[in-house]
Parts: structure tokens; C-alpha cells; sequence
């Protein structure tokens, strides 16, 4: 098999979000906001669990199958902006306010969230394979239903930039048959 470097992907990946009702089709998820900057890039993963099923004729499986998977997103959002804590922490861009008073000031209101997590949108936007200097062509990742999962921080620390790293679980959308976790497209 002949190598042709034109398939080899390097580059980072932008992230757009928005709330999961709004993610309609892929036009209007086109249009969701880019949360900014993201260090160390952007993850997709695809976890599959399998099991071996066993026959005592073989000593080994016989067969296997998969019994469950798990899709996650994984970045560090390198903008501390209180929308990007939103979302790190699990909350809707309603649970940000400006003052009422005039006074110019922005407050992120954050309590007890009960046992259903807001549920977001993501594209995620990155370089595909034939991407050149001349040439550009782009891979997106589109999904209806993420949720924030990982354990994340606020730090302000004196020497380094304040940093939230963000892990999304991907749930799938029974209604979108034969993509329920999402899209994958790279352009022509």
C-alpha cells in the first residue's frame, strides 16, 4: 500500500456548545457558539466493553460480543470565562446573570443541580485528511447529547493560566437512527 501523507491529520480543533434542544440539525448546530481556546487539543473516544463467550470445547471464547460502549470528549478549556465554568461544572448559560443595577458585573449562580444534568450540544471542528497549506478541508464532529462528567477545578494560581479541563460523556439520541451518538464529516 502505497503512503500518502496527505491523510495525515495534524492541527488543533475548535469546540462550538449550546443546549442540546437547540441542536435541531446540523445547520443549527453550525451556528452554536465557539467557547474559544482549548489547550492540549480535543479527544474523542469510543470505549468499548466486550465480553468473551465461552465453550469448554475451545478453552478460549468462542465468540464476543459487545455488551455496552462509552463515547467521551476530553479537553481543557484554556478561557476562564465564566460560560466555559458553565459548562466545565455542568450547568446552562442561564445560570450566568449580568447586574441589574447598571453596574458592570457578571455572576455565574451555582446550587444544587438535583439528579437530571443539563444536557449540552457539541461540534467539535477540526483539519481532515487532504488538508493542505492551499488546500483546506475540515472533519466535524457533531453530537446532541453531552454531559459534563469529570471532576474540574477553578484554580488561580500566580505562575500559570487558569485552566478547566472538561470531560463530556456522549449519550446517544434514540430518535437519530443509525447515528445516535453523532456524526462524523469530513468535507469534500
Amino acid at each position: 500500500m502505497a503512503v500518502n501523507v496527505s491523510n495525515i491529520v495534524v492541527g488543533e480543533a475548535t469546540i462550538q456548545i449550546d443546549d442540546s434542544a437547540n441542536a435541531t440539525d446540523i445547520a443549527a448546530m453550525d451556528a452554536f457558539d465557539d467557547i474559544g481556546a482549548t489547550q492540549n487539543g480535543v479527544e474523542i473516544s469510543w470505549e468499548p466493553d466486550m465480553v468473551d463467550i465461552e465453550i469448554d470445547q475451545y478453552g478460549d471464547a468462542a465468540k464476543i460480543i459487545q455488551t455496552r460502549v462509552k463515547v467521551m470528549v476530553k479537553t481543557t478549556l484554556a478561557e476562564a470565562t465564566l460560560t466555559n465554568l458553565t459548562h466545565a461544572w455542568n450547568y446552562g448559560s442561564t445560570d450566568i446573570s449580568a447586574a441589574q443595577d447598571g453596574a458592570n458585573t457578571t455572576t455565574f449562580n451555582f446550587a444544587s443541580q438535583g439528579v437530571t444534568p443539563y444536557e449540552k450540544a457539541l461540534v467539535i471542528t477540526g483539519k481532515a485528511p487532504g488538508h493542505t497549506a492551499s488546500v483546506t478541508k475540515e472533519r466535524k464532529f457533531y453530537t446532541k447529547r453531552a454531559i459534563s462528567m469529570a471532576s474540574t477545578q477553578l484554580n488561580m494560581k500566580r505562575d500559570e493560566a487558569s485552566t478547566f479541563a472538561v470531560e463530556f460523556r456522549i449519550l446517544p439520541k434514540t430518535e437519530d437512527v443509525g447515528y445516535e451518538y453523532g456524526k462524523i464529516i469530513d468535507d469534500d
